[in-house]
């Protein structure tokens, strides 16, 4: 499928509030001495709650931001040379083509390092269309059964019906697979209701004229 640059330019430049609490969680995962490679950065929200010490290199489709390691996954495989001994992939896996060969390559370049990964799994149709994924896991199960062949370790480290947090080790497959989280920690969605609130309350909010 076509990689559209320009709603990910537009995902670049923007705040992405919703993305902070799955930012927060994967944070918990990185020690002050990692390199981290974030693929699919967007605007980088992740750099904001890692250690200061990290080294960070950010990777998306999109240059709209200084620094980024620009590269289409749907049409090539790249990684930047940079030291790195941690991936994250939050908010990304959703949008490639082909997810075992993205697996397969990392596991191949990068053999050994720490991967971090989320999916939001596909029972919810009309969400998944509105946001123009290119692939349709449905549940944790299916999902891991894609891709554990390139892992060599694996734990699930968070996840509700909605989503899951991975945190595991690229290699050959065939290692221990943990399928219990060992923290589940993802924070509870709020009520529809109180989000309508809270985007009403906003929406006023931006309104009413500044503070003298």
């Amino acid at each position: 499928m076509f990689t559209s640059v320009d709603e990910w330019s537009a995902v670049a430049n923007g705040a992405q509030p919703d993305w902070e609490p799955r930012s927060r969680i994967i944070a918990k995962l990185i020690r002050a001495t990692d390199s981290v490679l974030d693929i699919g950065a967007g605007n980088r929200k992740l750099s904001r709650f890692i250690p200061p010490s990290c080294k960070y290199t950010p990777v998306d489709c999109v240059a709209d931001l200084p620094g980024t390691f620009v590269v289409d996954f749907n049409k090539e495989f790249r990684l930047p040379d940079v030291d790195f001994n941690v991936i994250v992939c939050a908010g990304f896996l959703e949008y490639l083509d082909d997810v075992p060969a993205f697996f397969r390559e990392l596991a191949k370049q990068a053999p050994g390092r720490q991967i971090v990964f989320t999916y939001i799994f596909g029972a919810n149709k009309k969400a998944r269309t509105k946001m123009k994924v290119h692939n349709d896991y449905g549940n944790s199960h299916e999902f891991l059964a894609a891709v554990e062949g390139s892992l060599s370790y694996l734990d699930v480290f968070a996840y509700d019906r909605r989503q899951g947090i991975y945190n595991a080790t690229l290699g050959e497959g065939g290692g221990p697979v943990s399928r219990q989280p060992i923290g589940n920690i993802l924070e509870p969605r709020e009520p529809r209701i109180v989000k309508l609130l809270r985007k009403w309350g906003r929406s006023i909010k931006k309104r009413l004229p500044a503070k003298p």
